[in-house]
């Protein structure tokens, strides 16, 4: 297995469930118990989705408790289950008038819980759907074949809830599929590049993005096979669009494209267009004109797709009504990802004259300004939970959308996973992840947020964290703190507190992370194989990749380290004195999930979390010593020129150096080199515990022991390049 991928994470079946004994959440007799004296009664019907998660419940009752019971399909369900006692009646509210669900919410479900029987009554099949897996969700929390009496309503407070495949590019294998559903999931997101495919595939030259591959795509496969487990399909376009839309031929030629898309499949339910792959020929003074692909040498202007260019209400109007033509009701999501940098007015006059019939996509955390512990200010560049949200551009943005009656959703990363690591399979700092639901319910309540995009290219897997959110997303559900308690319970058993201070530890850790282009495109994008360099160029890196990978061979990380430390080394020193505090954050918290974890009830899911626990504490291990070998290197490298820049004490210092003889510094990098090459073999062990660690949708394997073995070398070489240099220098 050394010397290859792993992907054995695939072959998980995410609904299923071990079986389950009494956890301290069980409440004994206080619960209605399910025996096999109980049947499940649903109405006899040809709907897929209705035949799955009945299906789906049974199975998990077998599965969980042992408990098997008779499936009842009849004609008239409701009728049936009145005459029987000890009966899970599964129904939608039209079968029952009598027992309105008290929400007009499509998935909006209402639970009643007595000695005598159980009904899931939903507003909707979806709604039906989504109160099933509440109760299977329940049995699990209280480890006990069992439910609280009651009578309750709950609803989704977003829709949709979308996703990008997490296993593997554009690719939604049904077990996938059921696992979206399972955790409260509405919609799945696929590229398309051409009318007839998507970007997973051999490598396609006429792509807008140099590359990209071109798979065949049954599109309308995908939605009939989506709509069977309750999930919608939204296409996320990187269309080329080289014609205005003023062109004459305009009509005709996004006919061909979007129009051929929803021609062909009209059961698609949404299309996401963003900036950078929604570039036109805008005729807007301050961009080129010309898409990112096609701007010539020597161009200053930015390209169409960062800017907030007057005329592209005018593309997503015209965009619209080709799709409209084939497919009347279809969602159309004009995403704002690219230019939160620009002016405010600008911005917010391009939503003022955006249609209204349209969905506008604003991305929760990003553009935010903050001032570190130096005095100056540094940014959240991309995707981070560092910064709970809602930024700025966020607030100004949802308030003209608000104001202007566009419908609004939020790019909010909640599948669990963000920029903060691209090769981790989610972030397990659920404190840090309330803040955020708080902040997104709170939106909703403000500015009518109403549905997310929970990730983008590198998908969501499932985790512990996906209860949480999901229970954080419906009204009527239980308070955040009461559900990761129970959570931790259901995990972690007499080890909970434990569990408890160990987030607690991860979620102050990742507070303190510096989402900065320097280390969200290099080392926290690919984790611990990110090299550590001496002199050697982009150009020479054999980085492990398959063939098929959109993003191959750190297509998407810097594998050459950009920051020059000099003359801005107070930023290189805040960021190297920030993840040092981040890595002892999560080293504490390695040690109390490790003493809650030594009688968990199930050991094979608390090994995985603790594997990607210790996978994030190694990257944070990586990004010090990359940081560090690049500051003690660059000193070296002004000693054999023969002088040293200003802020070298200062760099000295926190480097722990008395001085920068040559032979003190070329110490630091080879201790550095020496205990990161541990560090690897260290986060191998993790890949080995969980194969989802490595792995993100794009890249495919950013860390793998192909990965590993790769890095240590290069490591051989970097100390061979340095004992070189000091010889050659006479150090």
């Amino acid at each position: 297995m050394d010397g290859s991928h792993d992907y054995s994470f695939r072959n998980r079946d995410f609904t299923a469930v071990p079986p389950l004994s009494p956890t301290p959440n069980a409440c004994g007799d206080r619960g209605v118990l399910i025996g096999e004296e109980w049947e499940i009664a649903a109405p006899r019907t040809d709907s897929r989705l209705f035949r799955y998660f009945t299906e789906d419940l049974r199975r998990f009752l077998e599965d969980a408790f042992g408990v098997s019971l008779r499936i009842r399909r009849v004609p008239d369900a409701p009728s049936y289950a009145r005459t029987r006692r000890k009966c899970i009646l599964l129904a939608r509210e039209e079968d029952m008038p009598d027992c309105p669900v008290g929400s007009d919410e499509a998935g909006a479900y209402r639970i009643i819980v007595t000695e005598s029987g159980v009904a899931v009554i939903g507003k909707t099949e979806r709604g039906t759907a989504k109160g099933v897996y509440d109760l299977e969700d329940g049995m699990r929390l209280r480890g006990e074949c069992s439910l609280l009496p009651g009578d309750w309503t709950r609803a989704p407070l977003f829709y949709p809830r979308m996703t990008h495949s997490g296993t593997e590019l554009d690719t939604f294998p049904d077990s996938y599929l059921a696992a979206c559903a399972h955790a409260g999931m509405d919609a799945v997101i696929v590229f398309a590049g051409h009318p007839d495919s998507n970007l997973h595939g051999f490598e396609d030259p006429d792509a807008l993005w140099p590359g990209s591959g071109r798979g065949y795509c049954d599109f309308a496969n995908l939605v009939w096979r989506a709509a069977g487990y309750g999930l919608d399909v939204y296409v996320y376009s990187d269309m080329i669009c080289d014609v205005h839309p003023e062109d004459p031929e305009a009509e005709a030629y996004y006919d061909a494209s979007f129009g051929a898309l929803f021609r062909r499949c009209p059961g698609i339910r949404g299309l996401i267009l963003v900036g950078e792959s929604f570039e036109f020929p805008s005729h807007d003074p301050h961009t080129s004109g010309i898409r990112c692909q096609l701007r010539p040498a020597g161009e200053t202007r930015v390209s169409p797709g960062w800017y907030p260019c007057e005329d592209y209400p005018q593309m997503v109007d015209l965009v619209k009504r080709t799709v409209r033509r084939y497919s009347p009701e279809a969602d159309i999501v004009f995403w704002t990802y690219n230019w939160g940098w620009a002016e405010k007015e600008a911005r917010l006059s391009l939503i003022e004259h955006l249609p209204r019939d349209i969905s506008l996509l604003v991305t929760f955390d990003m553009w935010e300004t903050f001032t570190g512990e130096n005095g100056k200010p540094y940014r959240i560049d991309d995707y981070s939970i560092s910064f709970p949200g809602p930024s700025r551009v966020f607030v100004d943005e949802a308030e003209k959308a608000k104001e202007a009656g566009i419908r609004l959703y939020a790019m909010s990363n909640t599948g669990g996973r963000t920029w903060d690591s691209g090769a981790a399979p989610y972030l397990p700092v659920p404190f840090q992840w309330q803040k955020r639901y708080e902040a997104l319910r709170s939106a909703h309540d403000r500015y009518g947020l109403c549905g997310l995009m929970e990730n983008h290219h590198y998908g969501w897997l499932p985790s512990f964290l996906s209860l949480f959110a999901k229970n954080a997303f419906t009204s009527g559900g239980i308070p955040d703190g009461d559900m990761l308690w129970q959570i931790a319970r259901r995990d972690y058993g007499g080890g909970a507190e434990s569990a408890m201070a160990a987030w607690e530890q991860f979620s102050r850790g990742i507070a303190r992370v510096i989402a900065a282009n320097v280390d969200q495109y290099g080392p926290y994008r690919c984790g611990p194989t990110y090299p550590l360099l001496f002199g050697q160029t982009a150009g020479e890196l054999e980085i492990p990749s398959v063939p098929w990978a959109w993003h191959k061979g750190g297509g998407i990380w810097n594998p050459v380290y950009p920051d020059p430390v000099f003359p801005d080394y107070e930023s290189t020193l805040l960021r190297f004195a920030r993840v040092r505090e981040v890595r002892s954050r999560f080293g504490e918290g390695l040690r109390l999930l490790e003493e809650a974890g030594r009688d968990a009830p199930l050991k094979e899911e608390i090994r995985r979390q603790a594997a990607v626990a210790r996978f994030l504490y190694c990257t944070y291990v990586t990004t010090e010593h990359v940081i560090g070998w690049t500051m003690a290197s660059r000193l070296l490298l002004a000693v054999g020129e023969g002088s040293l820049p200003e802020g070298s004490d200062a760099v000295l210092e926190a480097l722990g150096l008395p001085d920068a003889s040559p032979g003190s510094l070329a110490g630091y990098m080879r201790r550095t080199a020496e205990e990161e090459t541990e560090n690897v073999l260290d986060a191998l062990e993790c890949w080995r515990v969980d194969s989802s660690i490595g792995f993100e949708a794009s890249m495919e394997y950013a860390f793998d022991a192909a990965a590993a073995k790769w890095k240590n070398r290069e490591t051989e070489r970097s100390l061979e390049r340095l004992e070189r240099y000091l010889t050659e220098h006479g150090f």
